[in-house]
């Protein structure tokens, strides 16, 4: 008898309706650029296994009205305190009547060299550039590990 070698699946889910209300789960990035961890799952890691991790973020952003913006956000994975991986996403968007714009970027990767043990995995985001009086919220999340045993 050995180890069934199935894949399983670990997620964190947030899902937001309108990430412009005071919904109490949506998350406004800082101004000053401090990260943010808006999901996290644990895996725990016990024989030669790859951990493929999916990730999608609503970023909206809320800015002057009528007037070009430009925002910065960065995507990390976070494995127990160190960064797995990075992505940094610059928009560039024309003027609107209501000054919203939204995006939804994904951050898929494939975990080759998880830790034995315990592996806490964050998505984590943080406000490079904000966009000219306004501000970036994080609405619906997801955080997905496929755990994988070789």
């Amino acid at each position: 008898m050995g180890l069934d070698r199935v894949p399983f699946i670990v997620a964190d889910t947030v899902s937001v309706d309108d990430p412009y209300t005071f919904d109490p789960n949506v998350i406004q990035l800082p101004f000053d650029g401090t990260p943010v961890d808006v999901l996290s799952v644990d895996v725990c890691v016990s024989h030669k296994t790859q951990i493929k991790l999916d990730t999608m973020a609503q970023i909206a952003v809320l800015g002057l009205t009528m007037i070009d913006q430009t925002f910065e956000v960065t995507y990390q994975i976070i494995r127990n305190d160190d960064c797995v991986s990075m992505i940094s996403d610059e928009m560039d968007y024309d003027s609107v009547v209501d000054g919203r714009h939204m995006n939804f970027p994904n951050f898929p990767l494939v975990d080759k060299n998880p830790s034995l043990g315990m592996n806490t995995y964050h998505l984590r985001c943080t406000s490079v550039i904000t966009p000219t009086v306004g501000f970036v919220f994080v609405g619906s999340r997801s955080l997905k590990a496929t755990v994988f045993t070789l």
